[in-house]
C-alpha cells in the first residue's frame, strides 16, 4: 500500500500507523517513484537521504523515520504540517508513506550545513558571519509569528543552499521538535545549544531560539566584531531580557545594513 500525502491533510489512520516498520534502504523506489540515496544527515526523528525522483527525474531529500512507531509517524507529520512559505525556510513538500517506509520530502540543499562549513573553513569571516545571522533571524522572525519554535536550532540545522563560494543563502531546517506557543510540548532539542531555563524544564519559547541563534553566531564569529555585543544580548541567562527576533535583526540592521539579507 502506498500514499503520497499533503502535509496539510489529517494524520494517517491508525491502521497506516501499525503497519510502519523500520526501513532498510534498498533499489526498489519507495512508492515506485523515490529511490533513496546515500544519507546526508541525521535529525531528531530520522534519517535524511539523498532521493531520485523518477517522476520529476530530480534529486530531493528525503526524511526516512528511525523507527516506524505509530508516535514516531505521527511526529513526522506533523513536521511535514508545519508549511512555512519563507526564503529561509525549508519547508517540507510533503510526504509518502508504502508499507514499512514513512518519507518526508523536501528540496536538497546542496550547499551542506554550516557545521559542514565550519568544519572544513573554521570561523566565517565577518560579512559571511553577518549574512548568516541576517538570514537565520529573518527565519525566526517568521517562525515566531507564525506562532512555533523551532526548538533545535543549530549549525547542523542550518543548510546552504549552495556551496561557497556561491553567493550564502541560508535555511532553517528540521522542525522535528518544533511545538506551537500557545500549547507548547517539551521536546528533544540540542543541550549545548538550550538556555538555562529550557535546560532546567521550562516549556518551549521563542526566546530559546533566540539564545540558540545568539550561540551560532559565537561559533561563526572569527576574532572580535560588533556583532559580540548583539551575541551577548541575544545570550543572557534571563530570557525577559533578550531581544525577540526581530528586535535582534532590527539592531543587526543597526550595525551592518540591511544588504545581508537576499
Amino acid at each position: 500500500m502506498s500514499a503520497d500525502v499533503d502535509p496539510s491533510n489529517e494524520l494517517m489512520s491508525g491502521a497506516m500507523l501499525r503497519r510502519t516498520s523500520r526501513h532498510r534502504p534498498g533499489l526498489r523506489p519507495v512508492a515506485g517513484r523515490y529511490l533513496l540515496l546515500e544519507e546526508l544527515g541525521r535529525g531528531a526523528t530520522g534519517v535524511v537521504r539523498r532521493a531520485r525522483d523518477l517522476h520529476e527525474r530530480r534529486d530531493i531529500a528525503a526524511k526516512v523515520l528511525h523507527d516506524g512507531d505509530a508516535d514516531a509517524v505521527a511526529d513526522l507529520v506533523r513536521e511535514a504540517a508545519h508549511r512555512i512559505s519563507h526564503p529561509h525556510v525549508l519547508a517540507p513538500s510533503g510526504w509518502v508513506a508504502e508499507d514499512g517506509t514513512v518519507l518526508m520530502l523536501m528540496t536538497l540543499a546542496r550547499g551542506g550545513s554550516l557545521r559542514d562549513l565550519l568544519a572544513s573553513h573554521g570561523p566565517l569571516p565577518p560579512a559571511l558571519a553577518t549574512t548568516v545571522l541576517a538570514q537565520l533571524l529573518d527565519a525566526l522572525v517568521e517562525v515566531h509569528a507564525r506562532g512555533l519554535v523551532h526548538g533545535d536550532v543549530k549549525p547542523a540545522n542550518l543548510l546552504l543552499e549552495r556551496a561557497p563560494p556561491a553567493a550564502t543563502h541560508l535555511l532553517l531546517a528540521d522542525f522535528g521538535v518544533a511545538t506551537s506557543t500557545q500549547r507548547p510540548v517539551v521536546a528533544g532539542g540540542t543541550p549545548a545549544f538550550l538556555p538555562p531555563e529550557r535546560l532546567a524544564g521550562s516549556p518551549p519559547h521563542p526566546s530559546q531560539d533566540v539564545y540558540a541563534a545568539g550561540l551560532v553566531a559565537r561559533r561563526i564569529l572569527a576574532g572580535t566584531a560588533p556583532l559580540v555585543t548583539l551575541c551577548d544580548s541575544m545570550t543572557r541567562s534571563d530570557p525577559h531580557l533578550r531581544p525577540t527576533a526581530a528586535a535582534a535583526l532590527q539592531r543587526l540592521h543597526e550595525l551592518t545594513g540591511p544588504q545581508h539579507l537576499r
